[in-house]
């Protein structure tokens, strides 16, 4: 197989379309078609379909898609080696950081001072609940990130620990619950979880997992920290929260508005991770900003 088929076929998904996408690649409608068939008879397996919203793949071929993005990331940062090897740091460094991580302290000074140093590298931050993070590293659009999520499975990644942050129950300071002193007690109330219930690596989970108490049935899931805030307020909710969060990046007044509930239990440490598909496969830029903030926050 070639490399402008693997591209046309990523290319047509995240298009929708056959035009977009050779418009996209700079090719013709027949030819970008000819590539998606030619890969097709390589592989055996038919990849995409014609449905009445344009182009999608089959179950096949979002099987094979992961692979192909991981191709074309793979190769367009080869150029981004080469380039470097030629010239001055050039390119761009693509990290993921989580609510909690964007604010860790050090974090900003190190961003700052490689931007100063590599003003013609370009600098991509992406906020993003920790299991979305892992799936873009998976495919290849994240260069590496700084998390915040429990490492239940290594997911054939690359992990490294760099700290660990305190967490605990918050609500509201009139809750009628707020004195209580066991999430057994709470089993019944509204919770709010930042992360999909079911993901086994978030706080929410390793929280009722560890302490053996069975997760509360009322949950809203809310991936954004300011609106899950205001949520807790209005539904009368319960929710976990980092020492951190709660003393330095909160308002006086959104501080204001939270109780810690000093439960019995075991309330589980957000460990702080940089994490890649493999350190020694980032570019040069990536590979410098990953040792220099692994230097920064390990202090």
């Amino acid at each position: 197989m070639k490399f402008h088929q693997i591209k046309a076929l990523v290319a047509v998904d995240q298009c929708g379309s056959i035009n977009e996408a050779s418009q996209r690649l700079h090719v013709t409608q027949p030819a970008l078609s000819r590539s998606i068939k030619e890969l097709e008879r390589e592989l055996g397996l038919t990849l995409m379909q014609r449905t009445y919203k344009g182009m999608s793949l089959t179950d096949e071929g979002r099987r094979i898609l992961r692979h192909a993005q991981m191709a074309v990331e793979s190769m367009r940062r080869l150029q981004i080696e080469a380039d470097n090897i030629h010239d001055t740091a050039v390119g761009e460094v693509a990290v993921g950081v989580t609510s909690l991580t964007a604010v860790l302290p050090g974090f900003g000074q190190c961003v700052s001072d490689f931007q100063a140093k590599n003003p013609r590298v370009q600098l991509k931050l992406t906020e993003q609940r920790p299991s979305q993070i892992v799936q873009r590293l998976r495919d290849g659009s994240l260069d590496f990130a700084l998390t915040s999520q429990q490492n239940t499975q290594r997911l054939n990644l690359d992990w490294e620990a760099v700290q660990r942050i305190e967490g605990n129950v918050f609500c509201s300071p009139t809750h009628p619950l707020r004195h209580s002193r066991s999430l057994r007690q709470l089993q019944y109330a509204n919770w709010i979880s930042l992360d999909a219930v079911a993901d086994r690596s978030s706080q929410f989970y390793q929280m009722f997992e560890v302490n053996d108490v069975n997760p509360p049935q009322n949950v809203i899931e809310c991936s954004s920290l300011l609106l899950a805030l205001g949520l807790m307020e209005n539904a009368n909710a319960f929710m976990t929260l980092s020492d951190f969060a709660a003393a330095n990046t909160l308002t006086a007044g959104q501080a204001a508005k939270l109780t810690r509930v000093e439960v019995e239990e075991i309330i589980p440490e957000y460990p702080i991770y940089l994490v890649c598909v493999d350190r020694h496969a980032l570019t040069s830029p990536a590979k410098e900003l990953f040792h220099s903030l692994r230097t920064r926050l390990q202090r």
